[in-house]
């Protein structure tokens, strides 16, 4: 028995529009069409591939990805690679809504409690979540080298071997190591967060997990020159609560290199308060 596509569209809940679309693309094209009408006809068996296409498309896969897999002899290998990388962008996503969760959580019991909305530069003991990171460490001056290693990361990830397979997942990370300020030969680690499978085109660059961390955090909002107020307020905290502050330090960029007003920019202060040491040499990965 075929079916016209408006009653196939109540059939497996998916919209007219949307069957029109598939067809258009080859994902799923009608069984008949009247050469007379142009009516769309679909049958029954139809509904277990259009069920697949909407799984893949509810897991993310883009519709191009979900063409080439109902419509290649794709090896397993290719298959698990492309789901394996969705995969971790879902986790990425989870980890990241878990650290809005929480943030949430912190801003109601702090209304609750004080009446009052909490400011953009509230501070609060929060656990970062392992990261998986591409990065490059070099010493140097804070704005040039950190600039330098920015770019140096962005041409890994353009390179054609890495296009398809990594991706972004996070904002710019710096770690500054050194106890102190320091003018020039300033220990800087460059790390973008990233899934999926990277190539590097030397050792100078790593493909790592941040392990897990406890940290006091803050956010500063506006140019760099007033971000030692900010530093100034973790310190105070922290002495308040009796916490000892380790390096490296962690500077998220949210708008790093954003066309956007100096004062809008934000950066959020990790600074962390127990070891051992972030890095453990089980993370690295070659």
């Amino acid at each position: 028995m075929l079916y016209k596509i408006g009653d196939f569209s109540r059939l497996c809940r998916v919209t007219v529009r949307t069957l029109r679309y598939y067809d258009e693309l080859g994902l799923l094209k009608p069984v008949r069409v009247d050469q007379s009408t142009g009516y769309r006809y679909y049958s029954i068996e139809q509904l277990p591939k259009l069920n697949r296409i909407v799984m893949l498309k509810g897991i993310g896969l883009s519709l191009d990805d979900i063409n080439v897999l109902l419509h290649n002899e794709m090896p397993l290998d290719y298959i698990r690679q492309l789901l394996q990388v969705k995969k971790s962008e879902i986790q990425e996503r989870v980890n990241q809504d878990s650290g809005r969760l929480r943030q949430v959580e912190v801003w109601l019991d702090k209304i609750g409690k004080e009446g009052l909305m909490p400011t953009d530069s509230n501070i609060q003991r929060k656990s970062i979540p392992e990261l998986r990171v591409i990065s490059k460490r070099e010493t140097g001056t804070y704005k040039e080298t950190t600039y330098k290693l920015y770019m140096e990361l962005r041409q890994q990830l353009d390179r054609p071997e890495n296009q398809e397979t990594a991706k972004v997942t996070g904002p710019v990370t710096g770690l500054f190591y050194d106890d102190e300020y320091k003018e020039e030969d300033a220990d800087i680690e460059i790390a973008l967060p990233v899934s999926g499978e990277i190539s590097v085109s030397d050792v100078s660059f790593e493909v790592k997990t941040l392990q897990k961390i406890e940290a006091v955090s803050a956010i500063h909002r506006g140019l760099d020159d007033s971000i030692g107020k900010t530093y100034a307020q973790i310190m105070e905290y922290a002495e308040e609560h009796k916490l000892d502050l380790v390096t490296p330090i962690r500077e998220l960029y949210f708008t790093y290199l954003e066309e956007i007003p100096d004062d809008d920019a934000m950066t959020e202060i990790q600074f962390p308060i127990k070891e051992p040491a972030l890095y453990s040499e089980g993370n690295k990965e070659q």
